[in-house]
């Protein structure tokens, strides 16, 4: 295969390989679980200079739907709430106290006093996703096929131009040498379109899985509090009785 063909090739794999990476980097904006690399969208303005996250705070993961941000400094707490809030204002953003751990693990009071003597504890940013309702998952579906369609309009422009540019510089060439280009681009593309229905698929099924964990949840607190008002309701007839 001509040099300038397997070069054509290359440069339109990057090309398609990137939408499909930009595809799965925007299912990640749409957030299920907490994912690391959905916070590269946020800038966090600190004296009038922007400057990314993991420039002003440590990131944790306390629980699959939950980010913790713990501010490198002190100054850093309230930029850090403002900056998620702006790029994802559908998240719940809490400001925790550091010592409610310590409490939980029995430090005693004048132990807080003395770390604290300042008067001010230290503080960190919790983001805890948002329930998966029925009007979100509907949401994030229509939200996934939309990009999905966009990303593919793009990935098949490529492919398109890719077999024109193919054809101008195989102009003349042998048969056998112009089905192999051909045949090489039919791989490129079939590749890249799978791996684009691939991240779809992964990213619907993630809404979907929360989305019945919501339910069965929500189901859960229903029955308990049936038989919180049953319990009740039977004990006042008890207390009537006498």
């Amino acid at each position: 295969m001509r040099n300038s063909i397997v070069t054509l090739l290359n440069e339109t794999q990057q090309r398609m390989s990137g939408y499909a990476v930009y595809m799965n980097y925007q299912f990640m904006h749409f957030s299920v679980n907490a994912e690391p690399a959905a916070l590269l969208s946020v800038n966090v303005e600190v004296g009038g200079e922007p400057m990314e996250i993991e420039d002003v705070a440590d990131v944790a993961l306390p629980a699959d739907d939950q980010f913790a941000l713990i501010p490198k400094d002190k100054e850093y707490l309230f930029p850090i709430c403002k900056a998620i809030g702006l790029a994802h204002p559908e998240y719940k953003i809490e400001q925790k106290s550091m010592n409610e751990d310590e409490e939980e693990d029995g430090a005693s009071n004048t132990d807080t006093a003395e770390h604290d003597k300042d008067g001010e504890d230290n503080r960190y940013v919790l983001c805890t996703m948002p329930p998966m309702t029925k009007e979100r998952r509907d949401a994030g579906m229509d939200y996934v096929q939309m990009v999905y369609g966009e990303v593919m309009v793009k990935v098949d422009a490529a492919n398109v131009a890719c077999g024109v540019k193919m054809a101008k510089q195989l102009a003349g060439a042998k048969p056998a040498e112009l089905d192999e280009a051909k045949e090489e681009l039919q791989k490129l593309y079939d590749r890249n379109k799978d791996l684009c229905k691939q991240y779809r698929e992964t990213k619907e099924k993630q809404i979907e899985d929360a989305y019945q964990k919501y339910l069965t949840e929500q189901a859960a607190k229903e029955s308990a509090e049936k038989e919180r008002m049953a319990a009740r309701d039977e004990e006042a007839g008890k207390r009537m009785k006498f």
